[in-house]
């Protein structure tokens, strides 16, 4: 007992002085040097009461042997051992310190431990260091520690002989070092290994013979293999035998294969989304129990409506010991339900125990949503059912203060629901509190009661109910749990760190949900998630923006390889709505940010688009002189602006009158004066500027 205190030593030899005094006690001291044969009493140190500390500088030996020419061989189980550091109990496998040494015990080194000798005698000697100093010469405070507690209590072990076949030993292990399994991975492979407890017992290990019972299959050696077809608890025996000795040992242990969890109710919420918006991922795993006994009643039991009468069904359990009773709501482990029905609201669970104390689980609400997937048209047809626990650590409020989640299915009647709400499944806190059921009798019946408010709707079905208690309440090897311990979503390969999912482009995408139990064993399952296209477009501008000076310009919604025929258009300025503006046509007349929200009235997924209009100075500047000489400074007749105008046309002529130059869409197409002497020339610009149709008349001169 590494760091025991003063006190906490003391509390543990009061409890057990009472065994002391009825027999003999050996001090170290007063048999200093002495052989003694006994087969009991105790084997202490100086203090020799127990309860107080041996002395520094201490050297004693002494030596036991058998007393007992039918049990010749001696084993000490030390109680208690606590040494002053540097201090040393040396134990001998003989009767004098010639023999084998077993241990060289400093500190607590033989606290709750067992030494099985090979010979009929042990010898010991012990010696502890002078007051002033510890094992490397330092000062020791005077056999105490630094916190002023005196370590040096000693010990106490306990005499007492054996004969030779009762240090057999025998241990049934797995390749794995584990008796848990998945189901998937059935195959056991198991090993035997043997041996005395003495050190140094001298044995042929090749003399043992190994036999492996599973059922009525029965194998010899070493080593075994075995399919555990079906999760269970399974008992299996080994037995050795040292043909040599005609020693014998066998145990039992017990093989776990673990449950497969549900994973029912794990969906995606909603499960149909458009691009960009977001799901959320909810995955549902409930560990399975396995039981040897009856835990669940299954079914297809009918809820009956508004009648007053409710369903009942008990599970009767006798697998306790007499008289147990839950001391505590910690005591009950939880109730399940596989249900289905239109809305939770509309009924009420009662669970009660065998002495008529019950427990409200979930009472009347308002409800509003289904429990499953219940056939809400075709009322003869049973539903799905999910499965609704209730614990007292559940993780999940009241059933009505649970939000509501949308999914569409089809029912077992074949009838098509859209944007269903629904109830998850998961593990809720009841109505009332579990304490109610303290001082139940865990054997008898447990009944389960529900009622439905609501007269004539006949769409309410039970498929199974189930109870556990706490697991440590039952027997062994009649129950166990694989719990889960990790939860992890992923995206393709990839895990997700949290449940919030969102796509940038249409398609069906899959997602895994994965858990793993404390068995090790890994279980997944896959939700699909449907994401449609948004309304692909743009919109574009009659006029190049930003547009000239007062003009308007007319807005067009374009699709971009898509269908536009089943598309609704609302358009806004400044993100307030333009009342009447249902088309895909807009006249922007109003300096402001434009913009159209379109949804596909198909899938109901929309899109917003966005254009702003601005305006520019767009008034013409026409040079009056031009210098074409090529050095690439104003050589060309350009006239600013005139971009803005398309279609425009030039004329020019000569003080004769004589055309010298013209072009159509006069944009960059400027004259350059090639073949004109220097002069001055008149021209005629042609041009169009909101919807009315100009010219301008000028001159222009042509100096080199």
């Amino acid at each position: 007992m590494a760091g025991i205190t003063r006190f906490t030593a003391i509390l543990f030899f009061v409890l057990i002085s009472s065994t002391v005094i009825s027999q003999i006690t050996y001090p170290i001291d007063d048999y200093d040097g002495e052989l003694i044969e006994a087969c009991s009493g105790f084997f202490v140190d100086s203090g020799g009461d127990t309860l107080s500390v041996y002395q520094p500088g201490e050297d004693y030996s002494i030596t036991f042997c058998s007393s007992d020419e039918n049990l010749p061989y001696l084993k000490f189980s030390f109680d208690f051992f606590q040494l002053r550091e540097g201090d040393i109990l040396y134990v001998y496998d003989g009767e004098d310190d010639e023999s084998a040494l077993l241990f060289e015990a400093q500190n607590d080194d033989l606290h709750d431990t067992v030494i099985w000798f090979s010979t009929n005698c042990a010898h010991f000697r012990f010696i502890s260091l002078e007051d002033d100093e510890d094992d490397n010469g330092d000062n020791d405070n005077g056999g105490k520690d630094l916190n002023g507690d005196d370590d040096r209590m000693g010990w106490q072990a306990e005499i007492s002989c054996y004969e030779f076949c009762e240090g057999i030993w025998l241990k049934a292990e797995t390749t794995t070092s584990r008796f848990q399994y998945c189901p998937y991975d059935p195959n056991v492979d198991f090993i035997a290994s043997a041996g005395y407890n003495a050190e140094n017992a001298d044995y042929e290990s090749d003399n043992f013979v190994f036999t492996w019972k599973f059922n009525e299959d029965i194998f010899e050696g070493e080593t075994a293999s075995y399919d555990f077809e079906e999760p269970g608890a399974y008992p299996f025996s080994l037995e050795v035998e040292d043909i040599e000795f005609r020693c014998y040992a066998d145990v039992i242990n017990v093989v776990q294969i673990g449950t497969i969890p549900s994973l029912t109710g794990t969906h995606v919420s909603p499960d149909t989304i458009c691009e960009r918006d977001q799901a959320r991922l909810d995955g549902v795993a409930e560990a399975e129990t396995w039981t040897g006994f009856p835990t669940s009643v299954e079914g297809v039991f009918a809820i009956p409506d508004g009648t007053g009468e409710a369903f009942e069904s008990s599970l009767d359990f006798d697998v306790f010991p007499p008289l147990s009773e839950l001391e505590s709501e910690e005591d009950f482990g939880r109730v399940c339900i596989n249900i289905e029905h239109v809305d939770y609201g509309q009924l009420r669970f009662v669970l009660e125990c065998p002495n008529g104390n019950s427990v409200i689980l979930s009472d009347y609400s308002d409800g509003g949503a289904n429990l499953g997937e219940p056939v809400v048209w075709n009322t003869d047809v049973p539903g799905t059912g999910y499965d609704y626990c209730f614990s007292p650590n559940a993780p999940l409020g009241h059933m009505y203060e649970t939000s509501t989640e949308y999914h569409e299915y089809t029912d077992n009647a074949g009838n098509w629901y859209h944007n269903a709400p629904f109830l998850p499944p998961g593990t809720f806190t009841p109505e009332e509190s579990f304490e109610e059921l303290t001082g139940c009798p865990l054997n008898g019946e447990w009944t389960l009661r529900v009622w439905d408010n609501e007269a004539d709707d006949k769409n309410g079905h039970i498929f199974e109910w189930s109870l556990f208690f706490n697991e440590e309440l039952y027997p062994d090897s009649l129950i166990f749990t694989p719990n889960i311990v990790e939860e992890t979503w992923y995206d393709g390969d990839d895990p997700l760190d949290d449940n919030l999912v969102s796509k940038n482009e249409a398609g069906e995408y899959e997602f895994r949900f994965e858990v793993e139990d404390d068995f090790g064993c890994v279980y997944d399952t896959i939700v699909f998630l449907e994401v449609l296209p948004l309304p692909s477009a743009e919109i574009i501008s009659e006029l190049e923006l930003p547009v000239c000076e007062g003009d308007s310009t007319l807005f067009t919604v374009v699709p971009v390889d898509d269908d536009p025929y089943h598309w609704a258009f609302q358009w806004e300025i400044d993100m307030t709505p333009i009342e009447g503006s249902i088309y895909d046509t807009i006249m922007a007349k109003e300096l402001a940010n434009y913009s159209v929200l379109i949804t596909d009235t198909i899938t109901g997924c929309s899109e917003f688009l966005e254009k702003r209009l601005e305006d520019q100075n767009c008034d013409l500047e026409i040079p009056n002189v031009f210098t074409p000489n090529n050095d690439g400074i104003n050589d060309e007749f350009v006239i600013k602006n005139l971009e803005h105008y398309p279609n425009s046309r030039i004329v020019i002529y000569n003080r004769n009158g004589k055309k010298v130059f013209e072009h159509h869409n006069y944009d960059g197409n400027w004259w350059d004066g090639r073949g004109a002497p220097d002069g001055t020339y008149f021209y005629v610009l042609f041009y169009e500027r909101m919807g009315e149709k100009r010219q301008i008349h000028g001159t222009v001169s042509i100096v080199r």
